[in-house]
């Protein structure tokens, strides 16, 4: 993680030549480098002057990070939100609706968790990210059951209810969806059919409140680092 501006200028230059762009719609840096001021990374705003950047965003960063960036350049929004991680909700959330920020939600399925996907091969990426990561996914297996029953109810998908759900927190928040195949992505897709209400939102949280759900989205020491949870 390198964030000084010089950096993220040359980064950048990078990009564009390798998507073959004139300008990138939103440019962020995907974690707080702790030997560069956040004031100093921002200078990326340059780029917005210059119409090679629609707006800035930020992912993973507590409540002062996001004031003292928005203080230098506005933030368009901040990355991080799902239904097992609703963290956000007590210290973030308040802070960005104060401000106008949205909110980018990627992990909105958990990294298959809530599709009831397990890591299998010992190649899976998702092994990275925990200690114990199939300890972690069968942990949770009852939480994922108790989303399918009420997806049911709805005749959904648990992916899908649980991408309906982050569209209905908010009209800021904006689901980022992942899928490998055409398939996955059509039923992602779906989400957009499922209606929830206000009562649904809070039944489904009822059922997952986040001191239910085992184990932790990085391991140790990537949670130490993260900005966001200090």
């Amino acid at each position: 993680m390198d964030t000084r501006p010089v950096a993220v200028k040359n980064f950048f230059g990078y990009s564009l030549k390798r998507l073959g762009v004139d300008y990138i719609d939103i440019y962020r840096p995907g974690r707080l480098d702790p030997n560069v001021p956040i004031e100093d990374t921002v200078a990326i705003g340059e780029l917005v002057k210059a119409s090679y950047v629609r707006a800035i965003g930020l992912s993973e960063v507590g409540p002062e990070t996001i004031r003292r960036t928005h203080a230098v350049h506005p933030l368009s929004d901040l990355q991080r939100y799902s239904l097992v991680s609703r963290s956000p909700d007590t210290r973030i959330v308040p802070v960005l609706t104060e401000l106008g920020i949205g909110v980018t939600a990627y992990g909105v399925l958990s990294r298959g968790l809530l599709s009831g996907s397990k890591p299998k091969s010992p190649r899976d990426f998702r092994r990275t990210f925990h200690a114990s990561p199939v300890k972690v996914f069968s942990g949770n297996e009852r939480l994922v059951e108790t989303l399918r029953q009420l997806a049911t109810e709805k005749d959904a998908t648990a992916p899908q209810l649980a991408i309906a759900w982050v569209l209905a927190k908010a009209p800021t928040i904006v689901p980022l969806v992942g899928a490998r195949t055409r398939t996955q992505l059509a039923e992602s897709l779906e989400a957009l059919q499922v209606t929830l209400t206000a009562a649904d939102v809070e039944r489904i949280e009822a059922t997952r409140p986040p001191t239910a759900v085992a184990g932790t989205r990085y391991d140790e020491h990537q949670m130490r680092v993260l900005d966001r949870e200090r």
